[in-house]
């Protein structure tokens, strides 16, 4: 009985240090998942895109772009990793612009879509900035996106 006891607290201390570490690989995972660069490609087919499927193309390129983006995190934007993906990226956002019926939501994805080449051009962040502002002020319009911050530079939802 004694070397139970003797033995619990080792047992013990080794659980709590399991349980540390457990939690510290969990947290660098989920923090790695949110600031990943790589461009979020859904790989959409033109003949069947949906206007459900264009609100969650929006959503996720908004959430990308604020993650990629913001607060602080454009310092660390990697060109080399937006590069690489530029061609798919493009690729799907031309099957977005060919599918969608309003003009004002075809110009401001046209729109994007030059904004994009610039960047990829130039390795300047200020027209990826400009795209996440986009994608932003389409959340709030198309999906009905809560926030107080408004950009005011889409097309789409300033006739409505």
């Amino acid at each position: 009985m004694r070397i139970i006891f003797k033995r619990k607290p080792v047992i013990i201390s080794i659980l709590i240090i399991l349980s540390i570490l457990m939690c510290t690989a969990f947290y660098i995972i989920k923090d790695n998942r949110v600031t990943s660069n790589g461009l979020p490609i859904q790989h959409l087919e033109v003949s069947k895109i949906t206007q459900t499927d264009v609100g969650k193309y929006i959503s996720s390129n908004h959430h990308y772009w604020n993650n990629a983006l913001c607060w602080g995190h454009s310092k660390n934007f990697s060109f080399l990793e937006f590069n690489k993906q530029y061609g798919s990226y493009i690729k799907e956002l031309d099957h977005v612009i060919n599918s969608v019926g309003d003009q004002d939501l075809k110009e401001d994805f046209t729109h994007t879509k030059a904004l994009l080449a610039e960047a990829e051009a130039t390795n300047d962040i200020q027209p990826l900035i400009d795209v996440h502002r986009i994608f932003h002020d389409l959340d709030v319009d198309y999906n009905h996106y809560s926030t107080k911050d408004y950009f005011g530079v889409t097309q789409y939802g300033e006739k409505q």
